[in-house]
């Protein structure tokens, strides 16, 4: 089974106009593995956000990318455990029998609020195969 690994709505995403960030993960070869992904919900709220329409602009040279709707309840450590909240997981598969490096590259798009400028973050994934 996939292990998910989400990012609340509004941390990171908001600190810039536009902002890049490189990731590093390390996945099994011939295995399926969410790399990241991201959970719309307003933190101090739990109230759902808009889950921004994530665009890839570098596919994976040695695997695929899909990029899934995903569903989860909170954890223990938020304001409202146990609320499920709606996102996306990014989903990497390597070739068979690729081992090494590979990368993607995601523009998301996000906004605070209706009435806020959108932002465009850039996060570029540098997945090792082994």
């Amino acid at each position: 089974m996939c292990r998910f690994i989400v990012a609340a709505a509004g941390l990171a995403l908001l600190t810039s106009p536009g902002s890049a960030e490189t990731i590093e993960r390390t996945v099994k070869a011939n295995t399926v593995s969410a790399i990241d992904g991201f959970l719309g919900y307003e933190v101090n709220t739990c109230y759902p956000s808009v889950i921004p329409d994530v665009k890839v602009r570098q596919a994976p040279a040695n695997g695929t990318l899909q990029i899934r709707p995903h569903e989860q309840a909170l954890g223990k450590d938020t304001r409202c455990p146990g609320t499920k909240v709606r996102g996306l997981a990014y989903v990497y598969t390597p070739k068979k029998g690729f081992k090494g490096m590979d990368e993607v590259v995601l523009d998301i798009p996000w906004s605070w609020n209706d009435l806020a400028t959108q932002t465009l973050l850039t996060r570029t994934y540098r997945i090792r195969v082994e």
